[in-house]
C-alpha cells in the first residue's frame, strides 16, 4: 500500500505549477500530460539515460506522437551542445503542445531551459527522479546550462505546469546522490520549517511517507519564497544559502569530485564562520549546525586540494555578485533561519577559506 501522496502549488501571476509528491506517479505520466493536454497529438520527451535504463517509461498513448531525446547521464546533460540537441529535436512543436523531462536537478535544467526557448516558451511537465530534483530543481522556474567560466550561467526562468515526484525512484538513486540532495532538504529546513529541522535532525528520511513529508516541507518552503520573489531580487535569494562558495567550490573541482549537495553543505558551514565572525550566531550554534550535516551523511569541511585563492577567484565570478561590490551572501543567524547580506569582505572570505 503506497503511502499518502502530497500536493502542493506554486501560485504565480497568470500562471501555476502543481507539484505532486508520492509513489507510484511515475507510472501516470501519460494520463497527467493527457489530463493537462487532452489535445495534444504530439509532445516532446527529455530522459536522462540513467534513469530510462533503469525506469523504462510506460508507452506513450497510441495517439500521442512522441518527439524524444536521451539525455546523458548528471551534470554532463547541462552544456549549450545538449541543449541545441534538444531544441533541435523539438522544433517541430507547436507553442501549445507539452514536453516531459524526466530525470534528476541537471536534466530537469536543460530540459526546462530548451523548453523556455523553443518557440519562445513550451509548456513542460518535469518528473524529477532525485532529491536535489523534487526538493529544488523543479520548483521555481530556473532552468540553465553551465558555461566554462561557471555553473548556471546561461538560463532564464520557465516554471512547469507540473511536477510529479515519486519518491520510489530514489530506491534506485546511488546512496551519495541521496545524501547529498538532503542538502538541499535540510537548508528549506534551516530557514522556515522548524518541524522539518527537528525531523532531520534525527537522521535520514526512512521510509517512503517520511521521505513524501520532507520532500512536500522543503518544495512548501521554496514555493512561498518563490510566490513573494519570482525573479530572485530579494526574499528568494535566502533560497542561495550555501550555494555562493558551494558552486565556487563545484567550479574549482568538478562535479565528480563534489556532489552539488556536498558542496552546498560545505558552503552552508563557511556561511556560519562568517557569520560567526559577525557575532550572528554562536560557536555552539554553528556546531549544532555541522553535526546536523554529519548526521544526514553530509561533511562540512573544505577539501584539502580545494586552495583558497582558487576558491576566492571563482567567487569573483558569482553570477549575482555586482561588480565593484562586495560578495552576496546568505548568512544563518541564531539557531534558525538566515540573512541576506550584500557586504562580505574579501578579507572575511579568506580568513575562513
Amino acid at each position: 500500500m503506497h503511502a499518502e501522496p502530497r500536493l502542493e502549488r506554486v501560485d504565480l501571476p497568470g500562471r501555476a505549477t502543481d507539484v505532486r509528491i508520492g509513489e507510484g506517479l511515475y507510472g501516470t505520466i501519460w494520463a497527467a500530460l493527457r489530463a493537462r493536454f487532452p489535445a495534444a497529438a504530439r509532445c516532446g520527451l527529455a530522459i536522462d539515460e540513467r534513469v530510462a535504463g533503469l525506469w523504462p517509461l510506460p508507452p506513450a498513448p497510441a495517439d500521442i506522437d512522441v518527439l524524444d531525446i536521451t539525455l546523458p547521464a548528471g551534470e554532463a546533460a547541462k552544456t549549450r551542445e545538449v541543449l541545441a540537441s534538444v531544441q533541435d529535436r523539438w522544433l517541430d512543436l507547436r507553442r501549445d503542445e507539452p514536453v516531459v523531462v524526466v530525470g534528476g536537478g541537471a536534466a530537469l535544467d536543460v530540459g526546462g531551459f530548451a523548453a523556455a526557448t523553443v518557440r519562445r516558451g513550451l509548456p513542460w511537465i518535469a518528473v524529477a527522479t532525485s532529491v536535489v530534483a523534487m526538493a529544488d530543481a523543479a520548483v521555481g522556474g530556473k532552468t540553465a546550462v553551465n558555461h566554462a567560466r561557471g555553473k548556471n550561467l546561461l538560463g532564464t526562468f520557465h516554471p512547469p505546469v507540473l511536477v510529479l515526484s515519486d519518491v520510489a525512484t530514489l530506491a534506485t538513486l546511488e546512496a551519495r546522490e541521496s545524501v547529498a540532495g538532503l542538502a538541499e532538504v535540510y537548508k528549506c529546513g534551516r530557514l522556515a520549517d522548524a518541524v522539518l529541522l527537528a525531523t532531520l535532525r534525527e537522521g535520514p528520511p526512512a521510509d517512503p511517507a517520511a521521505w513524501i513529508d520532507a520532500v512536500q516541507r522543503a518544495v512548501a518552503v521554496k514555493a512561498r519564497l518563490v510566490e513573494a520573489d519570482e525573479r530572485d531580487g530579494g526574499v528568494r535569494r535566502l533560497l542561495n544559502y550555501g550555494h555562493t562558495v558551494g558552486h565556487a567550490l563545484e567550479r574549482v573541482l568538478g562535479n565528480e569530485r563534489l556532489r552539488h549537495g556536498e558542496a552546498v553543505a560545505i558552503g552552508m558551514d563557511v556561511a556560519a564562520a562568517i557569520a560567526l565572525g559577525r557575532g550572528l550566531l554562536t560557536g555552539e550554534q554553528r556546531a549544532e549546525q555541522r553535526a546536523d550535516l554529519e548526521r544526514l551523511g553530509l561533511t562540512c569541511d573544505l577539501p584539502a586540494e580545494a586552495s583558497g585563492e582558487a576558491l576566492h577567484a571563482a567567487l569573483g565570478l558569482d553570477k549575482k555578485r555586482v561588480a565593484g561590490t562586495n560578495h552576496v551572501m546568505v548568512l544563518p543567524v541564531g539557531a534558525a533561519g538566515a540573512r541576506v547580506v550584500d557586504d562580505v569582505t574579501d578579507d572575511e572570505l579568506r580568513a575562513v577559506l
